[in-house]
């Protein structure tokens, strides 16, 4: 009996060497593969990717600014025009005719910072969105990312920095001249009767902060520049010892 006994079959047939490399290599691909993609993230927190978050934060500060200093000197035609109760006689300290002129000078002054308020909301929000699809597109490894892309994303914050740096300029010139009209003019005396000096001519609290935002943001995309020229020649001299 001992020298007809046979082996069972799983213990003839052994399984195959399994392959760890290779396993492992389909399970990071597995993970990789959701649709977060957050083997990528790793690439935002290079230098280039934190500038650019930064970059995009900032543009949603100025276009926050820009939009409440239109609300905070619209002053009562902002209500009128939402249909609100703060214009009206029980909540308005001015009465009659004097009310009325009022309501007239807070919407030809609203009407002459129209231009600042769509020209900032464009530039503000159009170059945040373009940075976040430039933030998207670049978060790759240099071996991945073309120099062809480098170079654009060099040239494109370039621009932007000279976008922000030219419209700085424009927009607090523009600011101080509306300011110095007489319909600012006129409008500060009527609210100062009323002890509402807050309402003056001078450059509101609001706009300053939105072009100091704005030059945060051109030292931002200027030091975008360096970095990706930097990553530039990073990647030819990796190619050219491989």
């Amino acid at each position: 009996m001992l020298f007809g006994y046979s082996e069972p079959p799983s213990v003839r047939y052994l399984p195959s060497t399994p392959r760890p490399g290779r396993e492992e290599v389909e399970y990071y691909q597995s993970e990789a593969e959701g649709l977060l993609e957050c083997h990528k993230c790793k690439y935002l927190c290079t230098g280039r990717g934190v500038v650019q978050i930064v970059e995009v934060v900032l543009n949603g500060m100025v276009l926050i600014c820009i939009v409440a200093s239109y609300f905070v000197l619209a002053g009562f035609s902002a209500s009128f025009s939402s249909g609100g109760g703060f214009g009206n006689n029980y909540y308005s300290p001015f009465e009659g005719t004097e009310l009325e002129q009022v309501r007239q000078l807070d919407q030809q002054y609203t009407i002459l910072r129209s231009p600042l308020i769509y020209g900032g909301v464009a530039v503000s929000l159009g170059l945040g969105v373009l940075t976040m699809g430039v933030l998207l597109q670049g978060a790759k490894s240099l071996t991945m990312l073309s120099g062809k892309w480098l170079l654009t994303e060099a040239a494109f914050s370039l621009l932007a920095a000279m976008g922000y740096c030219t419209g700085i300029g424009v927009y607090l010139h523009v600011a101080l001249q509306i300011n110095n009209t007489d319909t600012c003019k006129t409008r500060e005396r009527l609210y100062a009767r009323r002890g509402l000096t807050w309402m003056n001519c001078q450059l509101a609290g609001t706009d300053g902060a939105a072009a100091t935002f704005a030059c945060l943001l051109v030292i931002m995309y200027g030091a975008s520049v360096v970095l990706a020229l930097r990553s530039y020649r990073e990647q030819k001299r990796y190619k050219g010892s491989r």
